[in-house]
This record gives structure tokens, sequence and C-alpha cells, in this order.
């Protein structure tokens, strides 16, 4: 579990680095409620990107969007 959770603050971190890079949005894959809040907690500060829960159960993913800037 503590090495899944490594793997998915990792991820976050990379497709954060992506959105900013290619200024698009990152929809991850579908995945349970406490993997997205890992997801979320890993980037809640980052200061650039804001990530939100889409979809519906079983399939809600989330999506990591550019901060609007101004």
């Amino acid at each position: 579990r503590q090495r899944r959770e490594r793997q998915l603050r990792q991820m976050a971190r990379r497709m954060a680095e992506q959105a900013v890079h290619t200024g698009r949005r990152q929809v991850l894959e579908p995945m349970p409620a406490n993997e997205r809040r890992v997801i979320h907690l890993e980037l809640r500060d980052h200061p650039l990107v804001i990530t939100e829960s889409t979809g519906e159960e079983p399939n809600r993913k989330v999506t990591i969007n550019l901060k609007k800037q101004g």
C-alpha cells in the first residue's frame, strides 16, 4: 500500500509537470476514492495546477488543470 501511494504521488507530480509544460489539462485513469485522495493531497499546494474529481463512480477520475492566471 505504501508503495502504491508513492507511485501515485510520483504520477501526480509527473502529470502536473506535463499539464504545465503542454498547457493542457491531464485526465488520469479512473481510480478508487482513496487513490484520488492521494493525488489531490499531493498537488494541493502546487502553485500552478488544481485538481478535481470528475465522472461517476466507479469511473471517477482526477483531472489536473492549470490555475487561472490573474
